[in-house]
C-alpha cells in the first residue's frame, strides 16, 4: 500500500516542481500530475494556489535561513557579508521557484509565514552584527542588502547582464561596495 500523502510532501513536491518550471507556471493541475494524483486530490492538502504559494514562501524562508546561517557561522564583517551574498546567489540559481516564492511577503494573518520571514531577517541581521547597526539603521541596512542582492539575482536570472565583463567580478565589487557603505553607516 502506498504511503498516505501529507501536506508537507505536497509542498516539497511543489517546491521542486516550481524550481523546474518556475513559480508562475506552477498550477494545481501540474502539481497533481507530478504527484500522480488527480488535481482535485491536491485540495485535500492546500486550500488553493495562494495557500500553496504561501506555504512555498514559508518553506523557502526557513530553508534559506538555515543555509545562510550555516554559511555565515563564525564569520563577521566583510567575510559574513560575502558569505551571505554568495550563498544567497547560489541558492537562488539552484532554486528559482523557491526564490520567487520567497519574494512574496506573507499575509499579515499568516503567523507561520511571518515567523519564517522573521527568522530569515534575524539571520541577515546576525550576519551584519560586526557593523554595529541597531534599530532603524539595521532595518535600512537589511533593506539595502536585500534589494541590492535581489536586483542582481533577478537581472542575472533574466540574462540581463550582456556586457563582456565577468558577472562574478561585478558581484565581488557589489559586495565590497556594500561593505564600504555599511562600515561608514551613520544615521
Amino acid at each position: 500500500m502506498a504511503e498516505r500523502l501529507t501536506r508537507a510532501a505536497v509542498i516539497d513536491r511543489a517546491a521542486s516542481l516550481s524550481d523546474d518550471i518556475g513559480l508562475e507556471a506552477l498550477t494545481i493541475t501540474k502539481l497533481g500530475r507530478s504527484l500522480g494524483i488527480a488535481p482535485p486530490g491536491v485540495y485535500r492538502h492546500v486550500t488553493d494556489l495562494s495557500d500553496l504559494r504561501g506555504a512555498l514562501g514559508q518553506q523557502a524562508a526557513r530553508e534559506i535561513a538555515g543555509v545562510l546561517s550555516a554559511a555565515c557561522a563564525g564569520l563577521s564583517g566583510a567575510d559574513a557579508l560575502a558569505a551571505l551574498a554568495h550563498t544567497l546567489r547560489a541558492w537562488a540559481a539552484r532554486h528559482r521557484g523557491r526564490y520567487a516564492a520567497l519574494q512574496v511577503a506573507p499575509d499579515p494573518g499568516d503567523v507561520a509565514g511571518q515567523t519564517a520571514a522573521g527568522e530569515l531577517i534575524a539571520v541577515i541581521a546576525s550576519a551584519l552584527r560586526a557593523y554595529r547597526l541597531a534599530d532603524d539603521d539595521l532595518t535600512d541596512a537589511i533593506r539595502l542588502i536585500r534589494s541590492t542582492l535581489h536586483g542582481f539575482v533577478a537581472l542575472e536570472q533574466a540574462s540581463g547582464f550582456k556586457q563582456a565583463r565577468s558577472v562574478d567580478a561585478t558581484f565581488a565589487r557589489v559586495i565590497a561596495s556594500l561593505d564600504a557603505v555599511l562600515t561608514g553607516w551613520s544615521s
